[in-house]
């Protein structure tokens, strides 16, 4: 009998190399019909059905195998492998347990159990398993893979880095690591690092690469690299022409800095004709792919069109009609009406939504929208879109009811969107739109009977489903309704609650590598954000003073440092002036260095057409005087708005050439700068620390429900 059950055996061995999955069932039938107690055949025969996708089967097979053998660990482990797939992860994990429990060794069941923690979100669990396995088997690329998957799903950039590099040392054509290990490098800033990465990734794909290009062409564009950008996402809309994300980038990518002024209208050109081409091709996008991934695809934002300088209404306002006549065909469940219910005798339900909660410019300047609100009042809701948290982001925690970390692209903008309608909100407030690309996608939505934004990125959303827009009256136009698709709801001072930084221990310029006895003229903005226009400015300000120099900060890349400088250089040129000296480049640093360089500087320069707001406000705190020149669009009046409350009249140019005598006044006349330096002083309780704002934003939320101030 021995040698037929190993003939049969044997048979069914062969059959199964040839794909003779029934064949090899049969031989196994017969097999465990000779010898139902050598486990080894119920084993295999479980294998078989599951090869056979007849799961419940296989489990009974190795179920089997598990009485003839009790500690019969690989019978448990591919259990659980079965149990993974039907999504029963709960049952997996024990299964795996117990693989573990009689085999201790047993990497294959940790990788397995690990990856059933991480489908029940258990990421520090997954994580120790992962790591066992490693440690059991340090050759195992799938378990390091899985541990860089987990260490990305915890927001640990670094680790994951590490451990998806491993991956490629011990298997140099994963394609998927490689791919992970760019986005993780994008996610870390290290820009050149991750076009590798993706580089190496599409090159492993021919013909099949555009998913890695669209993230290859995001990298482009973040260093500043249009040329590239539009290749790149034209070469993925060859592959797939029905693709909504890379046609998205190819007909809407603008530059981070222009060459000149022609170039920017002709990206403007560009990009007005890719709204009509996109508008064209709404049934095409819609007929070829699932809505899931369009709802994904749409996050998008026109981050760069703000900074051309001029009105950009009507363009928000097509994009946004785009964005919503693509939602009502894909996700119509979101866009339907929400009525308003009555608030009598309850407090009023009011989220707010941002991937920006957290120490930065967004943060800073609208985080007392909500931990000054009256909870008295509001039942206060917050939706934070980003991984990374603070002590910013934990102030905010402290001060709401209910906070919901939704980390855009980990949670599907619909699972958000579901999230928030689910919370069934009154108001629901956007801090800013055009900044993020899931947040912007979201404020086409009808999420909440009422729904508001801010000027975090000041440019109205042209989306129709916001209802409002908060701003500052000290900063717009006399015109300012004319600019926004949204009711303009105006507030006094700087429209938020902005407590004075506190300023650090004074250095030395020597410390920053800054020059002795020169005018140092600070302009600190980020360099998309300086209009071509600027470029001239700067030129006359320090043809005027042969001692200035002109400090910046380096952009996000060098290509952007560089191609802002190129254009910079040619201004001075233009009047007869040698760059070499007459510009020094900071690096990025800490907000207390920052600062330092602040009070180093004998003046701000404000940029046209985008005016300073954080910036301003950490220049006056250091008392650094600061000149503007308002330009036609509230984005380019916030430093005027600040200096109109404090008084200070006499820095806010009323022409470029009044701008230039302004400058170098200050710049060169200490005396009168000193005067200036302490009215700047006396006059900062003017903007810092103002919360009569505030309690018009409470008074404006009651009032939309008909409800009196503390009822």
């Amino acid at each position: 009998m021995t040698d037929s059950v190993d003939f049969l055996n044997q048979a069914a061995a062969l059959a199964r190399q040839a794909g003779n999955l029934e064949q090899a069932l049969a031989y196994l039938d017969q097999a465990i019909a000779l010898s139902p107690q050598e486990s080894r055949n119920h084993f295999l025969r479980g294998l078989t059905l599951e090869d056979l996708h007849r799961p419940d089967e296989a489990i009974a097979s190795l179920r089997n195998a598990i009485r003839v053998k009790p500690d019969y660990a690989e019978a448990y482990n591919n259990i659980g492998i079965i149990l993974h797939d039907q999504k029963r992860f709960e049952q997996a994990t024990a299964n795996f347990r117990d693989a573990i429990h009689h085999k201790p060794d047993y990497s294959g069941a940790y990788n397995n159990l690990g990856t059933s923690l991480r489908a029940l979100s258990d990421f520090a669990g997954a994580q120790q398993q992962f790591a066992q396995a490693v440690l059991l088997k340090p050759d195992y690329a799938l378990a390091h893979y899985n541990q860089g998957i987990t260490h990305l799903d915890m927001g640990q950039l670094n680790l994951a880095e590490t451990s998806f590099s491993h991956v490629l040392r011990l298997k140099p054509d994963h394609v998927q690591a490689y791919s992970y290990l760019g986005s993780v490098q994008h996610q870390l800033g290290k820009l050149d690092e991750a076009e590798v990465s993706f580089t190496r990734a599409a090159q492993m794909k021919p013909g099949k690469n555009g998913a890695e290009l669209n993230k290859l062409a995001r990298v482009f564009w973040e260093q500043g690299r249009i040329e590239q950008t539009l290749a790149a996402y034209r070469q993925a809309q060859t592959l797939n022409p029905h693709e909504l994300k890379s046609a998205l980038g190819a007909l809407l990518s603008l530059p981070a800095v222009y060459r000149n002024q022609n170039d920017l209208l002709e990206a403007r050109q560009r990009f007005a004709n890719g709204l009509k081409i996109l508008h064209a091709n709404i049934p095409n996008f819609i007929s070829h792919n699932p809505p899931e991934q369009l709802l994904d695809e749409l996050r998008w934002s026109n981050f760069y069109l703000a900074y051309q300088g001029l009105d950009d209404k009507q363009l928000q306002i097509d994009y946004a009609h785009f964005v919503a006549a693509m939602l009502e065909k894909i996700a119509p469940q979101f866009m339907q009406p929400r009525v308003k219910k009555d608030a009598a005798g309850r407090r009023l339900r009011i989220g707010f939504l941002s991937s920006f909660f957290r120490n930065c410019t967004v943060g800073m300047y609208f985080r007392s929208w909500i931990v000054q609100l009256n909870r008295e009042q509001f039942e206060i809701f917050v939706y934070h879109t980003r991984q990374e948290t603070d002590s910013v982001t934990q102030e905010i925690v402290d001060a709401c009811d209910h906070f919901r970390h939704l980390v855009a692209g980990t949670v599907s903008p619909g699972s958000i969107a579901a999230s928030v309608l689910s919370d069934d909100l009154d108001i629901l407030v956007y801090p800013e739109l055009g900044m993020d690309n899931t947040s912007f996608l979201l404020a086409a939505m009808r999420l909440a009977p009422v729904q508001c934004t801010g000027w975090g990125h000041p440019v109205t959303s042209g989306q129709a489903n916001i209802d409002y827009y908060f701003s500052s009256a000290a900063m717009e136009p006399d015109n300012a309704e004319l600019h926004y698709s949204e009711k303009l709801i105006l507030l006094d001072g700087l429209g938020t609650y902005y407590s004075k930084p506190v300023l650090p221990t004074p250095a030395r310029r020597a410390d920053f590598a800054l020059p002795e006895g020169k005018t140092l003229y600070l302009c600190p903005q980020s360099l998309f954000k300086i209009h071509p226009d600027n470029d001239a400015l700067l030129a006359h300000i320090l043809e005027r003073d042969p001692d200035g120099v002109i400090v910046l900060f380096a952009g996000r890349h060098p290509n952007i440092t560089n191609a802002f400088f190129a254009r910079l250089a040619q201004a001075l040129r233009a009047r007869g002036l040698e760059p070499q000296g007459r510009g020094i480049i900071l690096p990025s640093m800490a907000h207390d260095d920052y600062l330092r360089v602040n009070m180093l500087c004998d003046v701000m320069l404000d940029t046209l057409h985008w005016s300073g707001g954080n910036t301003t406000l950490d220049a006056l705190a250091c008392g650094l005087p600061v000149v503007t020149l308002p330009g036609e669009l509230m984005r380019g009046r916030q430093s005027y708005g600040m200096l109109k409350c404090m008084g200070l009249d006499e820095l806010i140019a009323k022409d470029l050439d009044d701008y230039i005598e302004i400058a170098i006044k200050i710049g060169t006349g200490s005396a009168w700068r000193q005067q200036v330096v302490q009215r700047i002083i006396t006059g900062s309780n003017k903007i810092f620390g103002m919360a009569t704002s505030l309690r018009q934003m409470e008074s404006f939320y009651h009032s939309e429900f008909n409800v009196q101030c503390g009822g």
